[in-house]
């Protein structure tokens, strides 16, 4: 079977549950907004992942489905409150749920959304579901702690390289860890089996923020489904304002601050952007990290045993990096 058919079967099983987890739910003012996400799309990496995972150590992909769902549902509700303190209007191409609803709204589909994934976890049978739980749950902290620090960031003149590290592997790279760690313990891997799978994981979750970072600046809001240049005009901390606040001359720093200091980008203003990046190196740059962080993540998976599942986790790695730009 294709990479591409076997991604599509495990998205459907994941669709499937998800729009029966929502059935004959009341009151519409709480579950309409909690699903508004769900509903509006989403590739669902993370709960692909974890099937996935599973099936690479040899377990049944059947038995981790809940579990990959409420990994679903725990991803939603960060999106949901990061929207709110963002301020994004957009997400997914849709309108985001606080300005569909309005934010208190939200704020409580949000808890709603880490409530019912912590229901449908404990639904999942297994011998070592306290320690997934345990699992799911340190990642949810983490998680929240690098949330705190991409917000701190935006209020500091400088980030070092190893700072902002360190908040996208809280921010991002841990729930891909979970992700990976909780479908492998689900399909009964050994310790060498769950640790090529975690430190997959690690690799992939950075390059993906990073890319994210990337996208950002470069894509169209059609492909990436929210206003281009929102870094910016948040004054967010990235890996691409890093490596050029290194590396650019001190007539290139006060363009770029005189352009991200205005409250909205014209389309002149963002290529005005993308070429001061371009001159000093750090859209390449940005690029060959992307590409170098998922070639480590795929060489984690030749440490485990040869076949179908592997192959696939390693097409669903290089389809991340090469999303459309």
């Amino acid at each position: 079977m294709h990479p591409s058919e076997r991604i599509e079967i495990l998205q459907q099983h994941i669709e499937n549950s998800i729009e029966n987890l929502f059935k004959n739910r009341k009151p519409d003012g709480l579950y309409q907004p909690m699903a508004h996400l769900l509903r509006s799309g989403g590739k669902r990496i993370r709960p692909i992942l974890l099937l996935l995972s599973a099936e690479a150590v040899g377990g049944d992909f059947n038995t981790c489905l809940p579990a990959a769902v409420a990994i679903e549902l725990l991803h939603t509700f960060t999106l949901v409150h990061d929207d709110i303190m963002d301020h994004d209007n957009m997400r997914r191409g849709q309108p985001t749920v606080h300005v569909q609803w309005d934010e208190p709204t939200a704020i409580l589909a949000g808890d709603g959304l880490v409530t019912l994934a912590y229901q449908i976890l404990l639904k999942t049978e297994h011998p070592k579901l306290i320690s997934v739980t345990k699992l799911f749950t340190e990642g949810l902290l983490i998680l929240c702690e690098g949330q705190a620090l991409d917000k701190i960031f935006e209020n500091q003149k400088s980030v070092t390289m190893d700072e902002y590290m360190d908040m996208i592997h809280k921010k991002t790279a841990k729930l891909l860890e979970v992700t990976c760690v909780m479908g492998s313990i689900l399909g009964n891997g050994n310790a060498t089996e769950i640790e090529s799978l975690k430190q997959f994981a690690q690799e992939l979750g950075i390059a993906f923020q990073i890319q994210d970072d990337l996208l950002d600046l470069i894509s169209e809001e059609t492909v990436f489904g929210k206003p281009r240049g929102s870094d910016l005009i948040q004054k967010k901390q990235t890996y691409l304002t890093i490596h050029f606040n290194q590396n650019a001359t001190s007539a290139q720093k006060e363009s770029y601050h005189r352009l991200s200091q205005k409250k909205h980008l014209s389309e002149e203003d963002i290529q005005a952007v993308q070429l001061l990046f371009k001159e000093t190196g750090t859209l390449q740059n940005t690029q060959n990290v992307i590409t170098q962080g998922v070639d480590r993540a795929i060489f984690n998976l030749s440490k485990l045993n040869t076949g179908e599942p592997r192959d696939i986790l390693k097409s669903l790695a290089m389809r991340i990096r090469d999303r459309v730009m």
